[in-house]
């Protein structure tokens, strides 16, 4: 599933859980809308968010097995260092915003999202005919290097970053590795502390009772 400007490819994986593809051409503000807006909706969500390139999608529902694939190599404007620091500015603006949501609808929840972050590098991950593609590549390059009298042959790191933000803790994820970052805290007056501990115990009691 796209994005309806075509900025971002956002692809479905579940009824609860989206991916958006960071870009250098995207629009900050719509990834951030979608954002918002799949969160309001989604109430146990998760969205990852990524620089992956075309054709590794099989990397982000967590599924470990290498699978033939048509890989897209990434622009020199899409490299996934270079894109790295716009996840980055991307996620923390939804955590933000995320917050002022939860002010302005007057919600009982009183944290933000949970942050798992993911770093590799490419050739980690590529399917293994590619892999043998690319070491044959590099086999050449290293003899016509020797030939010309170069001793060394740059090696090339294609890293990529994954950011998954959910509603609720994901602890497989943080046991696979992810770096996690705990969700920012509302700061509420004496008052709203007061008025939301009474919509949360409110909430308890309801689901406490018993149903005939």
């Amino acid at each position: 599933m796209d994005e309806p400007n075509q900025d971002a490819a956002v692809e479905a994986q579940d009824a609860e859980m989206h991916c958006i593809r960071i870009t250098s051409h995207g629009k900050i503000q719509n990834w951030v809308s979608f954002a918002l807006n799949f969160f309001e909706k989604k109430s146990q969500g998760t969205l990852i968010l990524h620089t992956l390139p075309l054709g590794l999608d099989h990397l982000l529902n967590g599924s470990t097995d290498l699978v033939e694939a048509k890989i897209e190599p990434p622009s020199k404007s899409d490299r996934g260092a270079d894109l790295a620091p716009r996840l980055i500015s991307v996620v923390e603006i939804i955590k933000r915003e995320y917050l002022k949501i939860l002010a302005s609808s007057k919600s009982a929840r009183l944290i933000g999202l949970h942050q798992y972050n993911e770093i590799g590098c490419l050739e980690d991950v590529e399917p293994a005919k590619q892999q043998s593609q690319v070491a044959e590549e590099e086999r050449t390059a290293s003899i016509l290097q020797a030939l010309e009298g170069k001793n060394y042959l740059k090696h090339k790191q294609t890293p990529y970053m994954k950011i998954t933000l959910s509603v609720e803790p994901l602890g497989d994820l943080a046991d696979k590795g992810a770096t996690y970052q705990a969700p920012l805290r509302r700061h509420l007056s004496k008052s709203a502390k007061a008025r939301a501990k009474k919509k949360i115990a409110k909430v308890a009691n309801s689901d406490a009772m018993p149903v005939d």
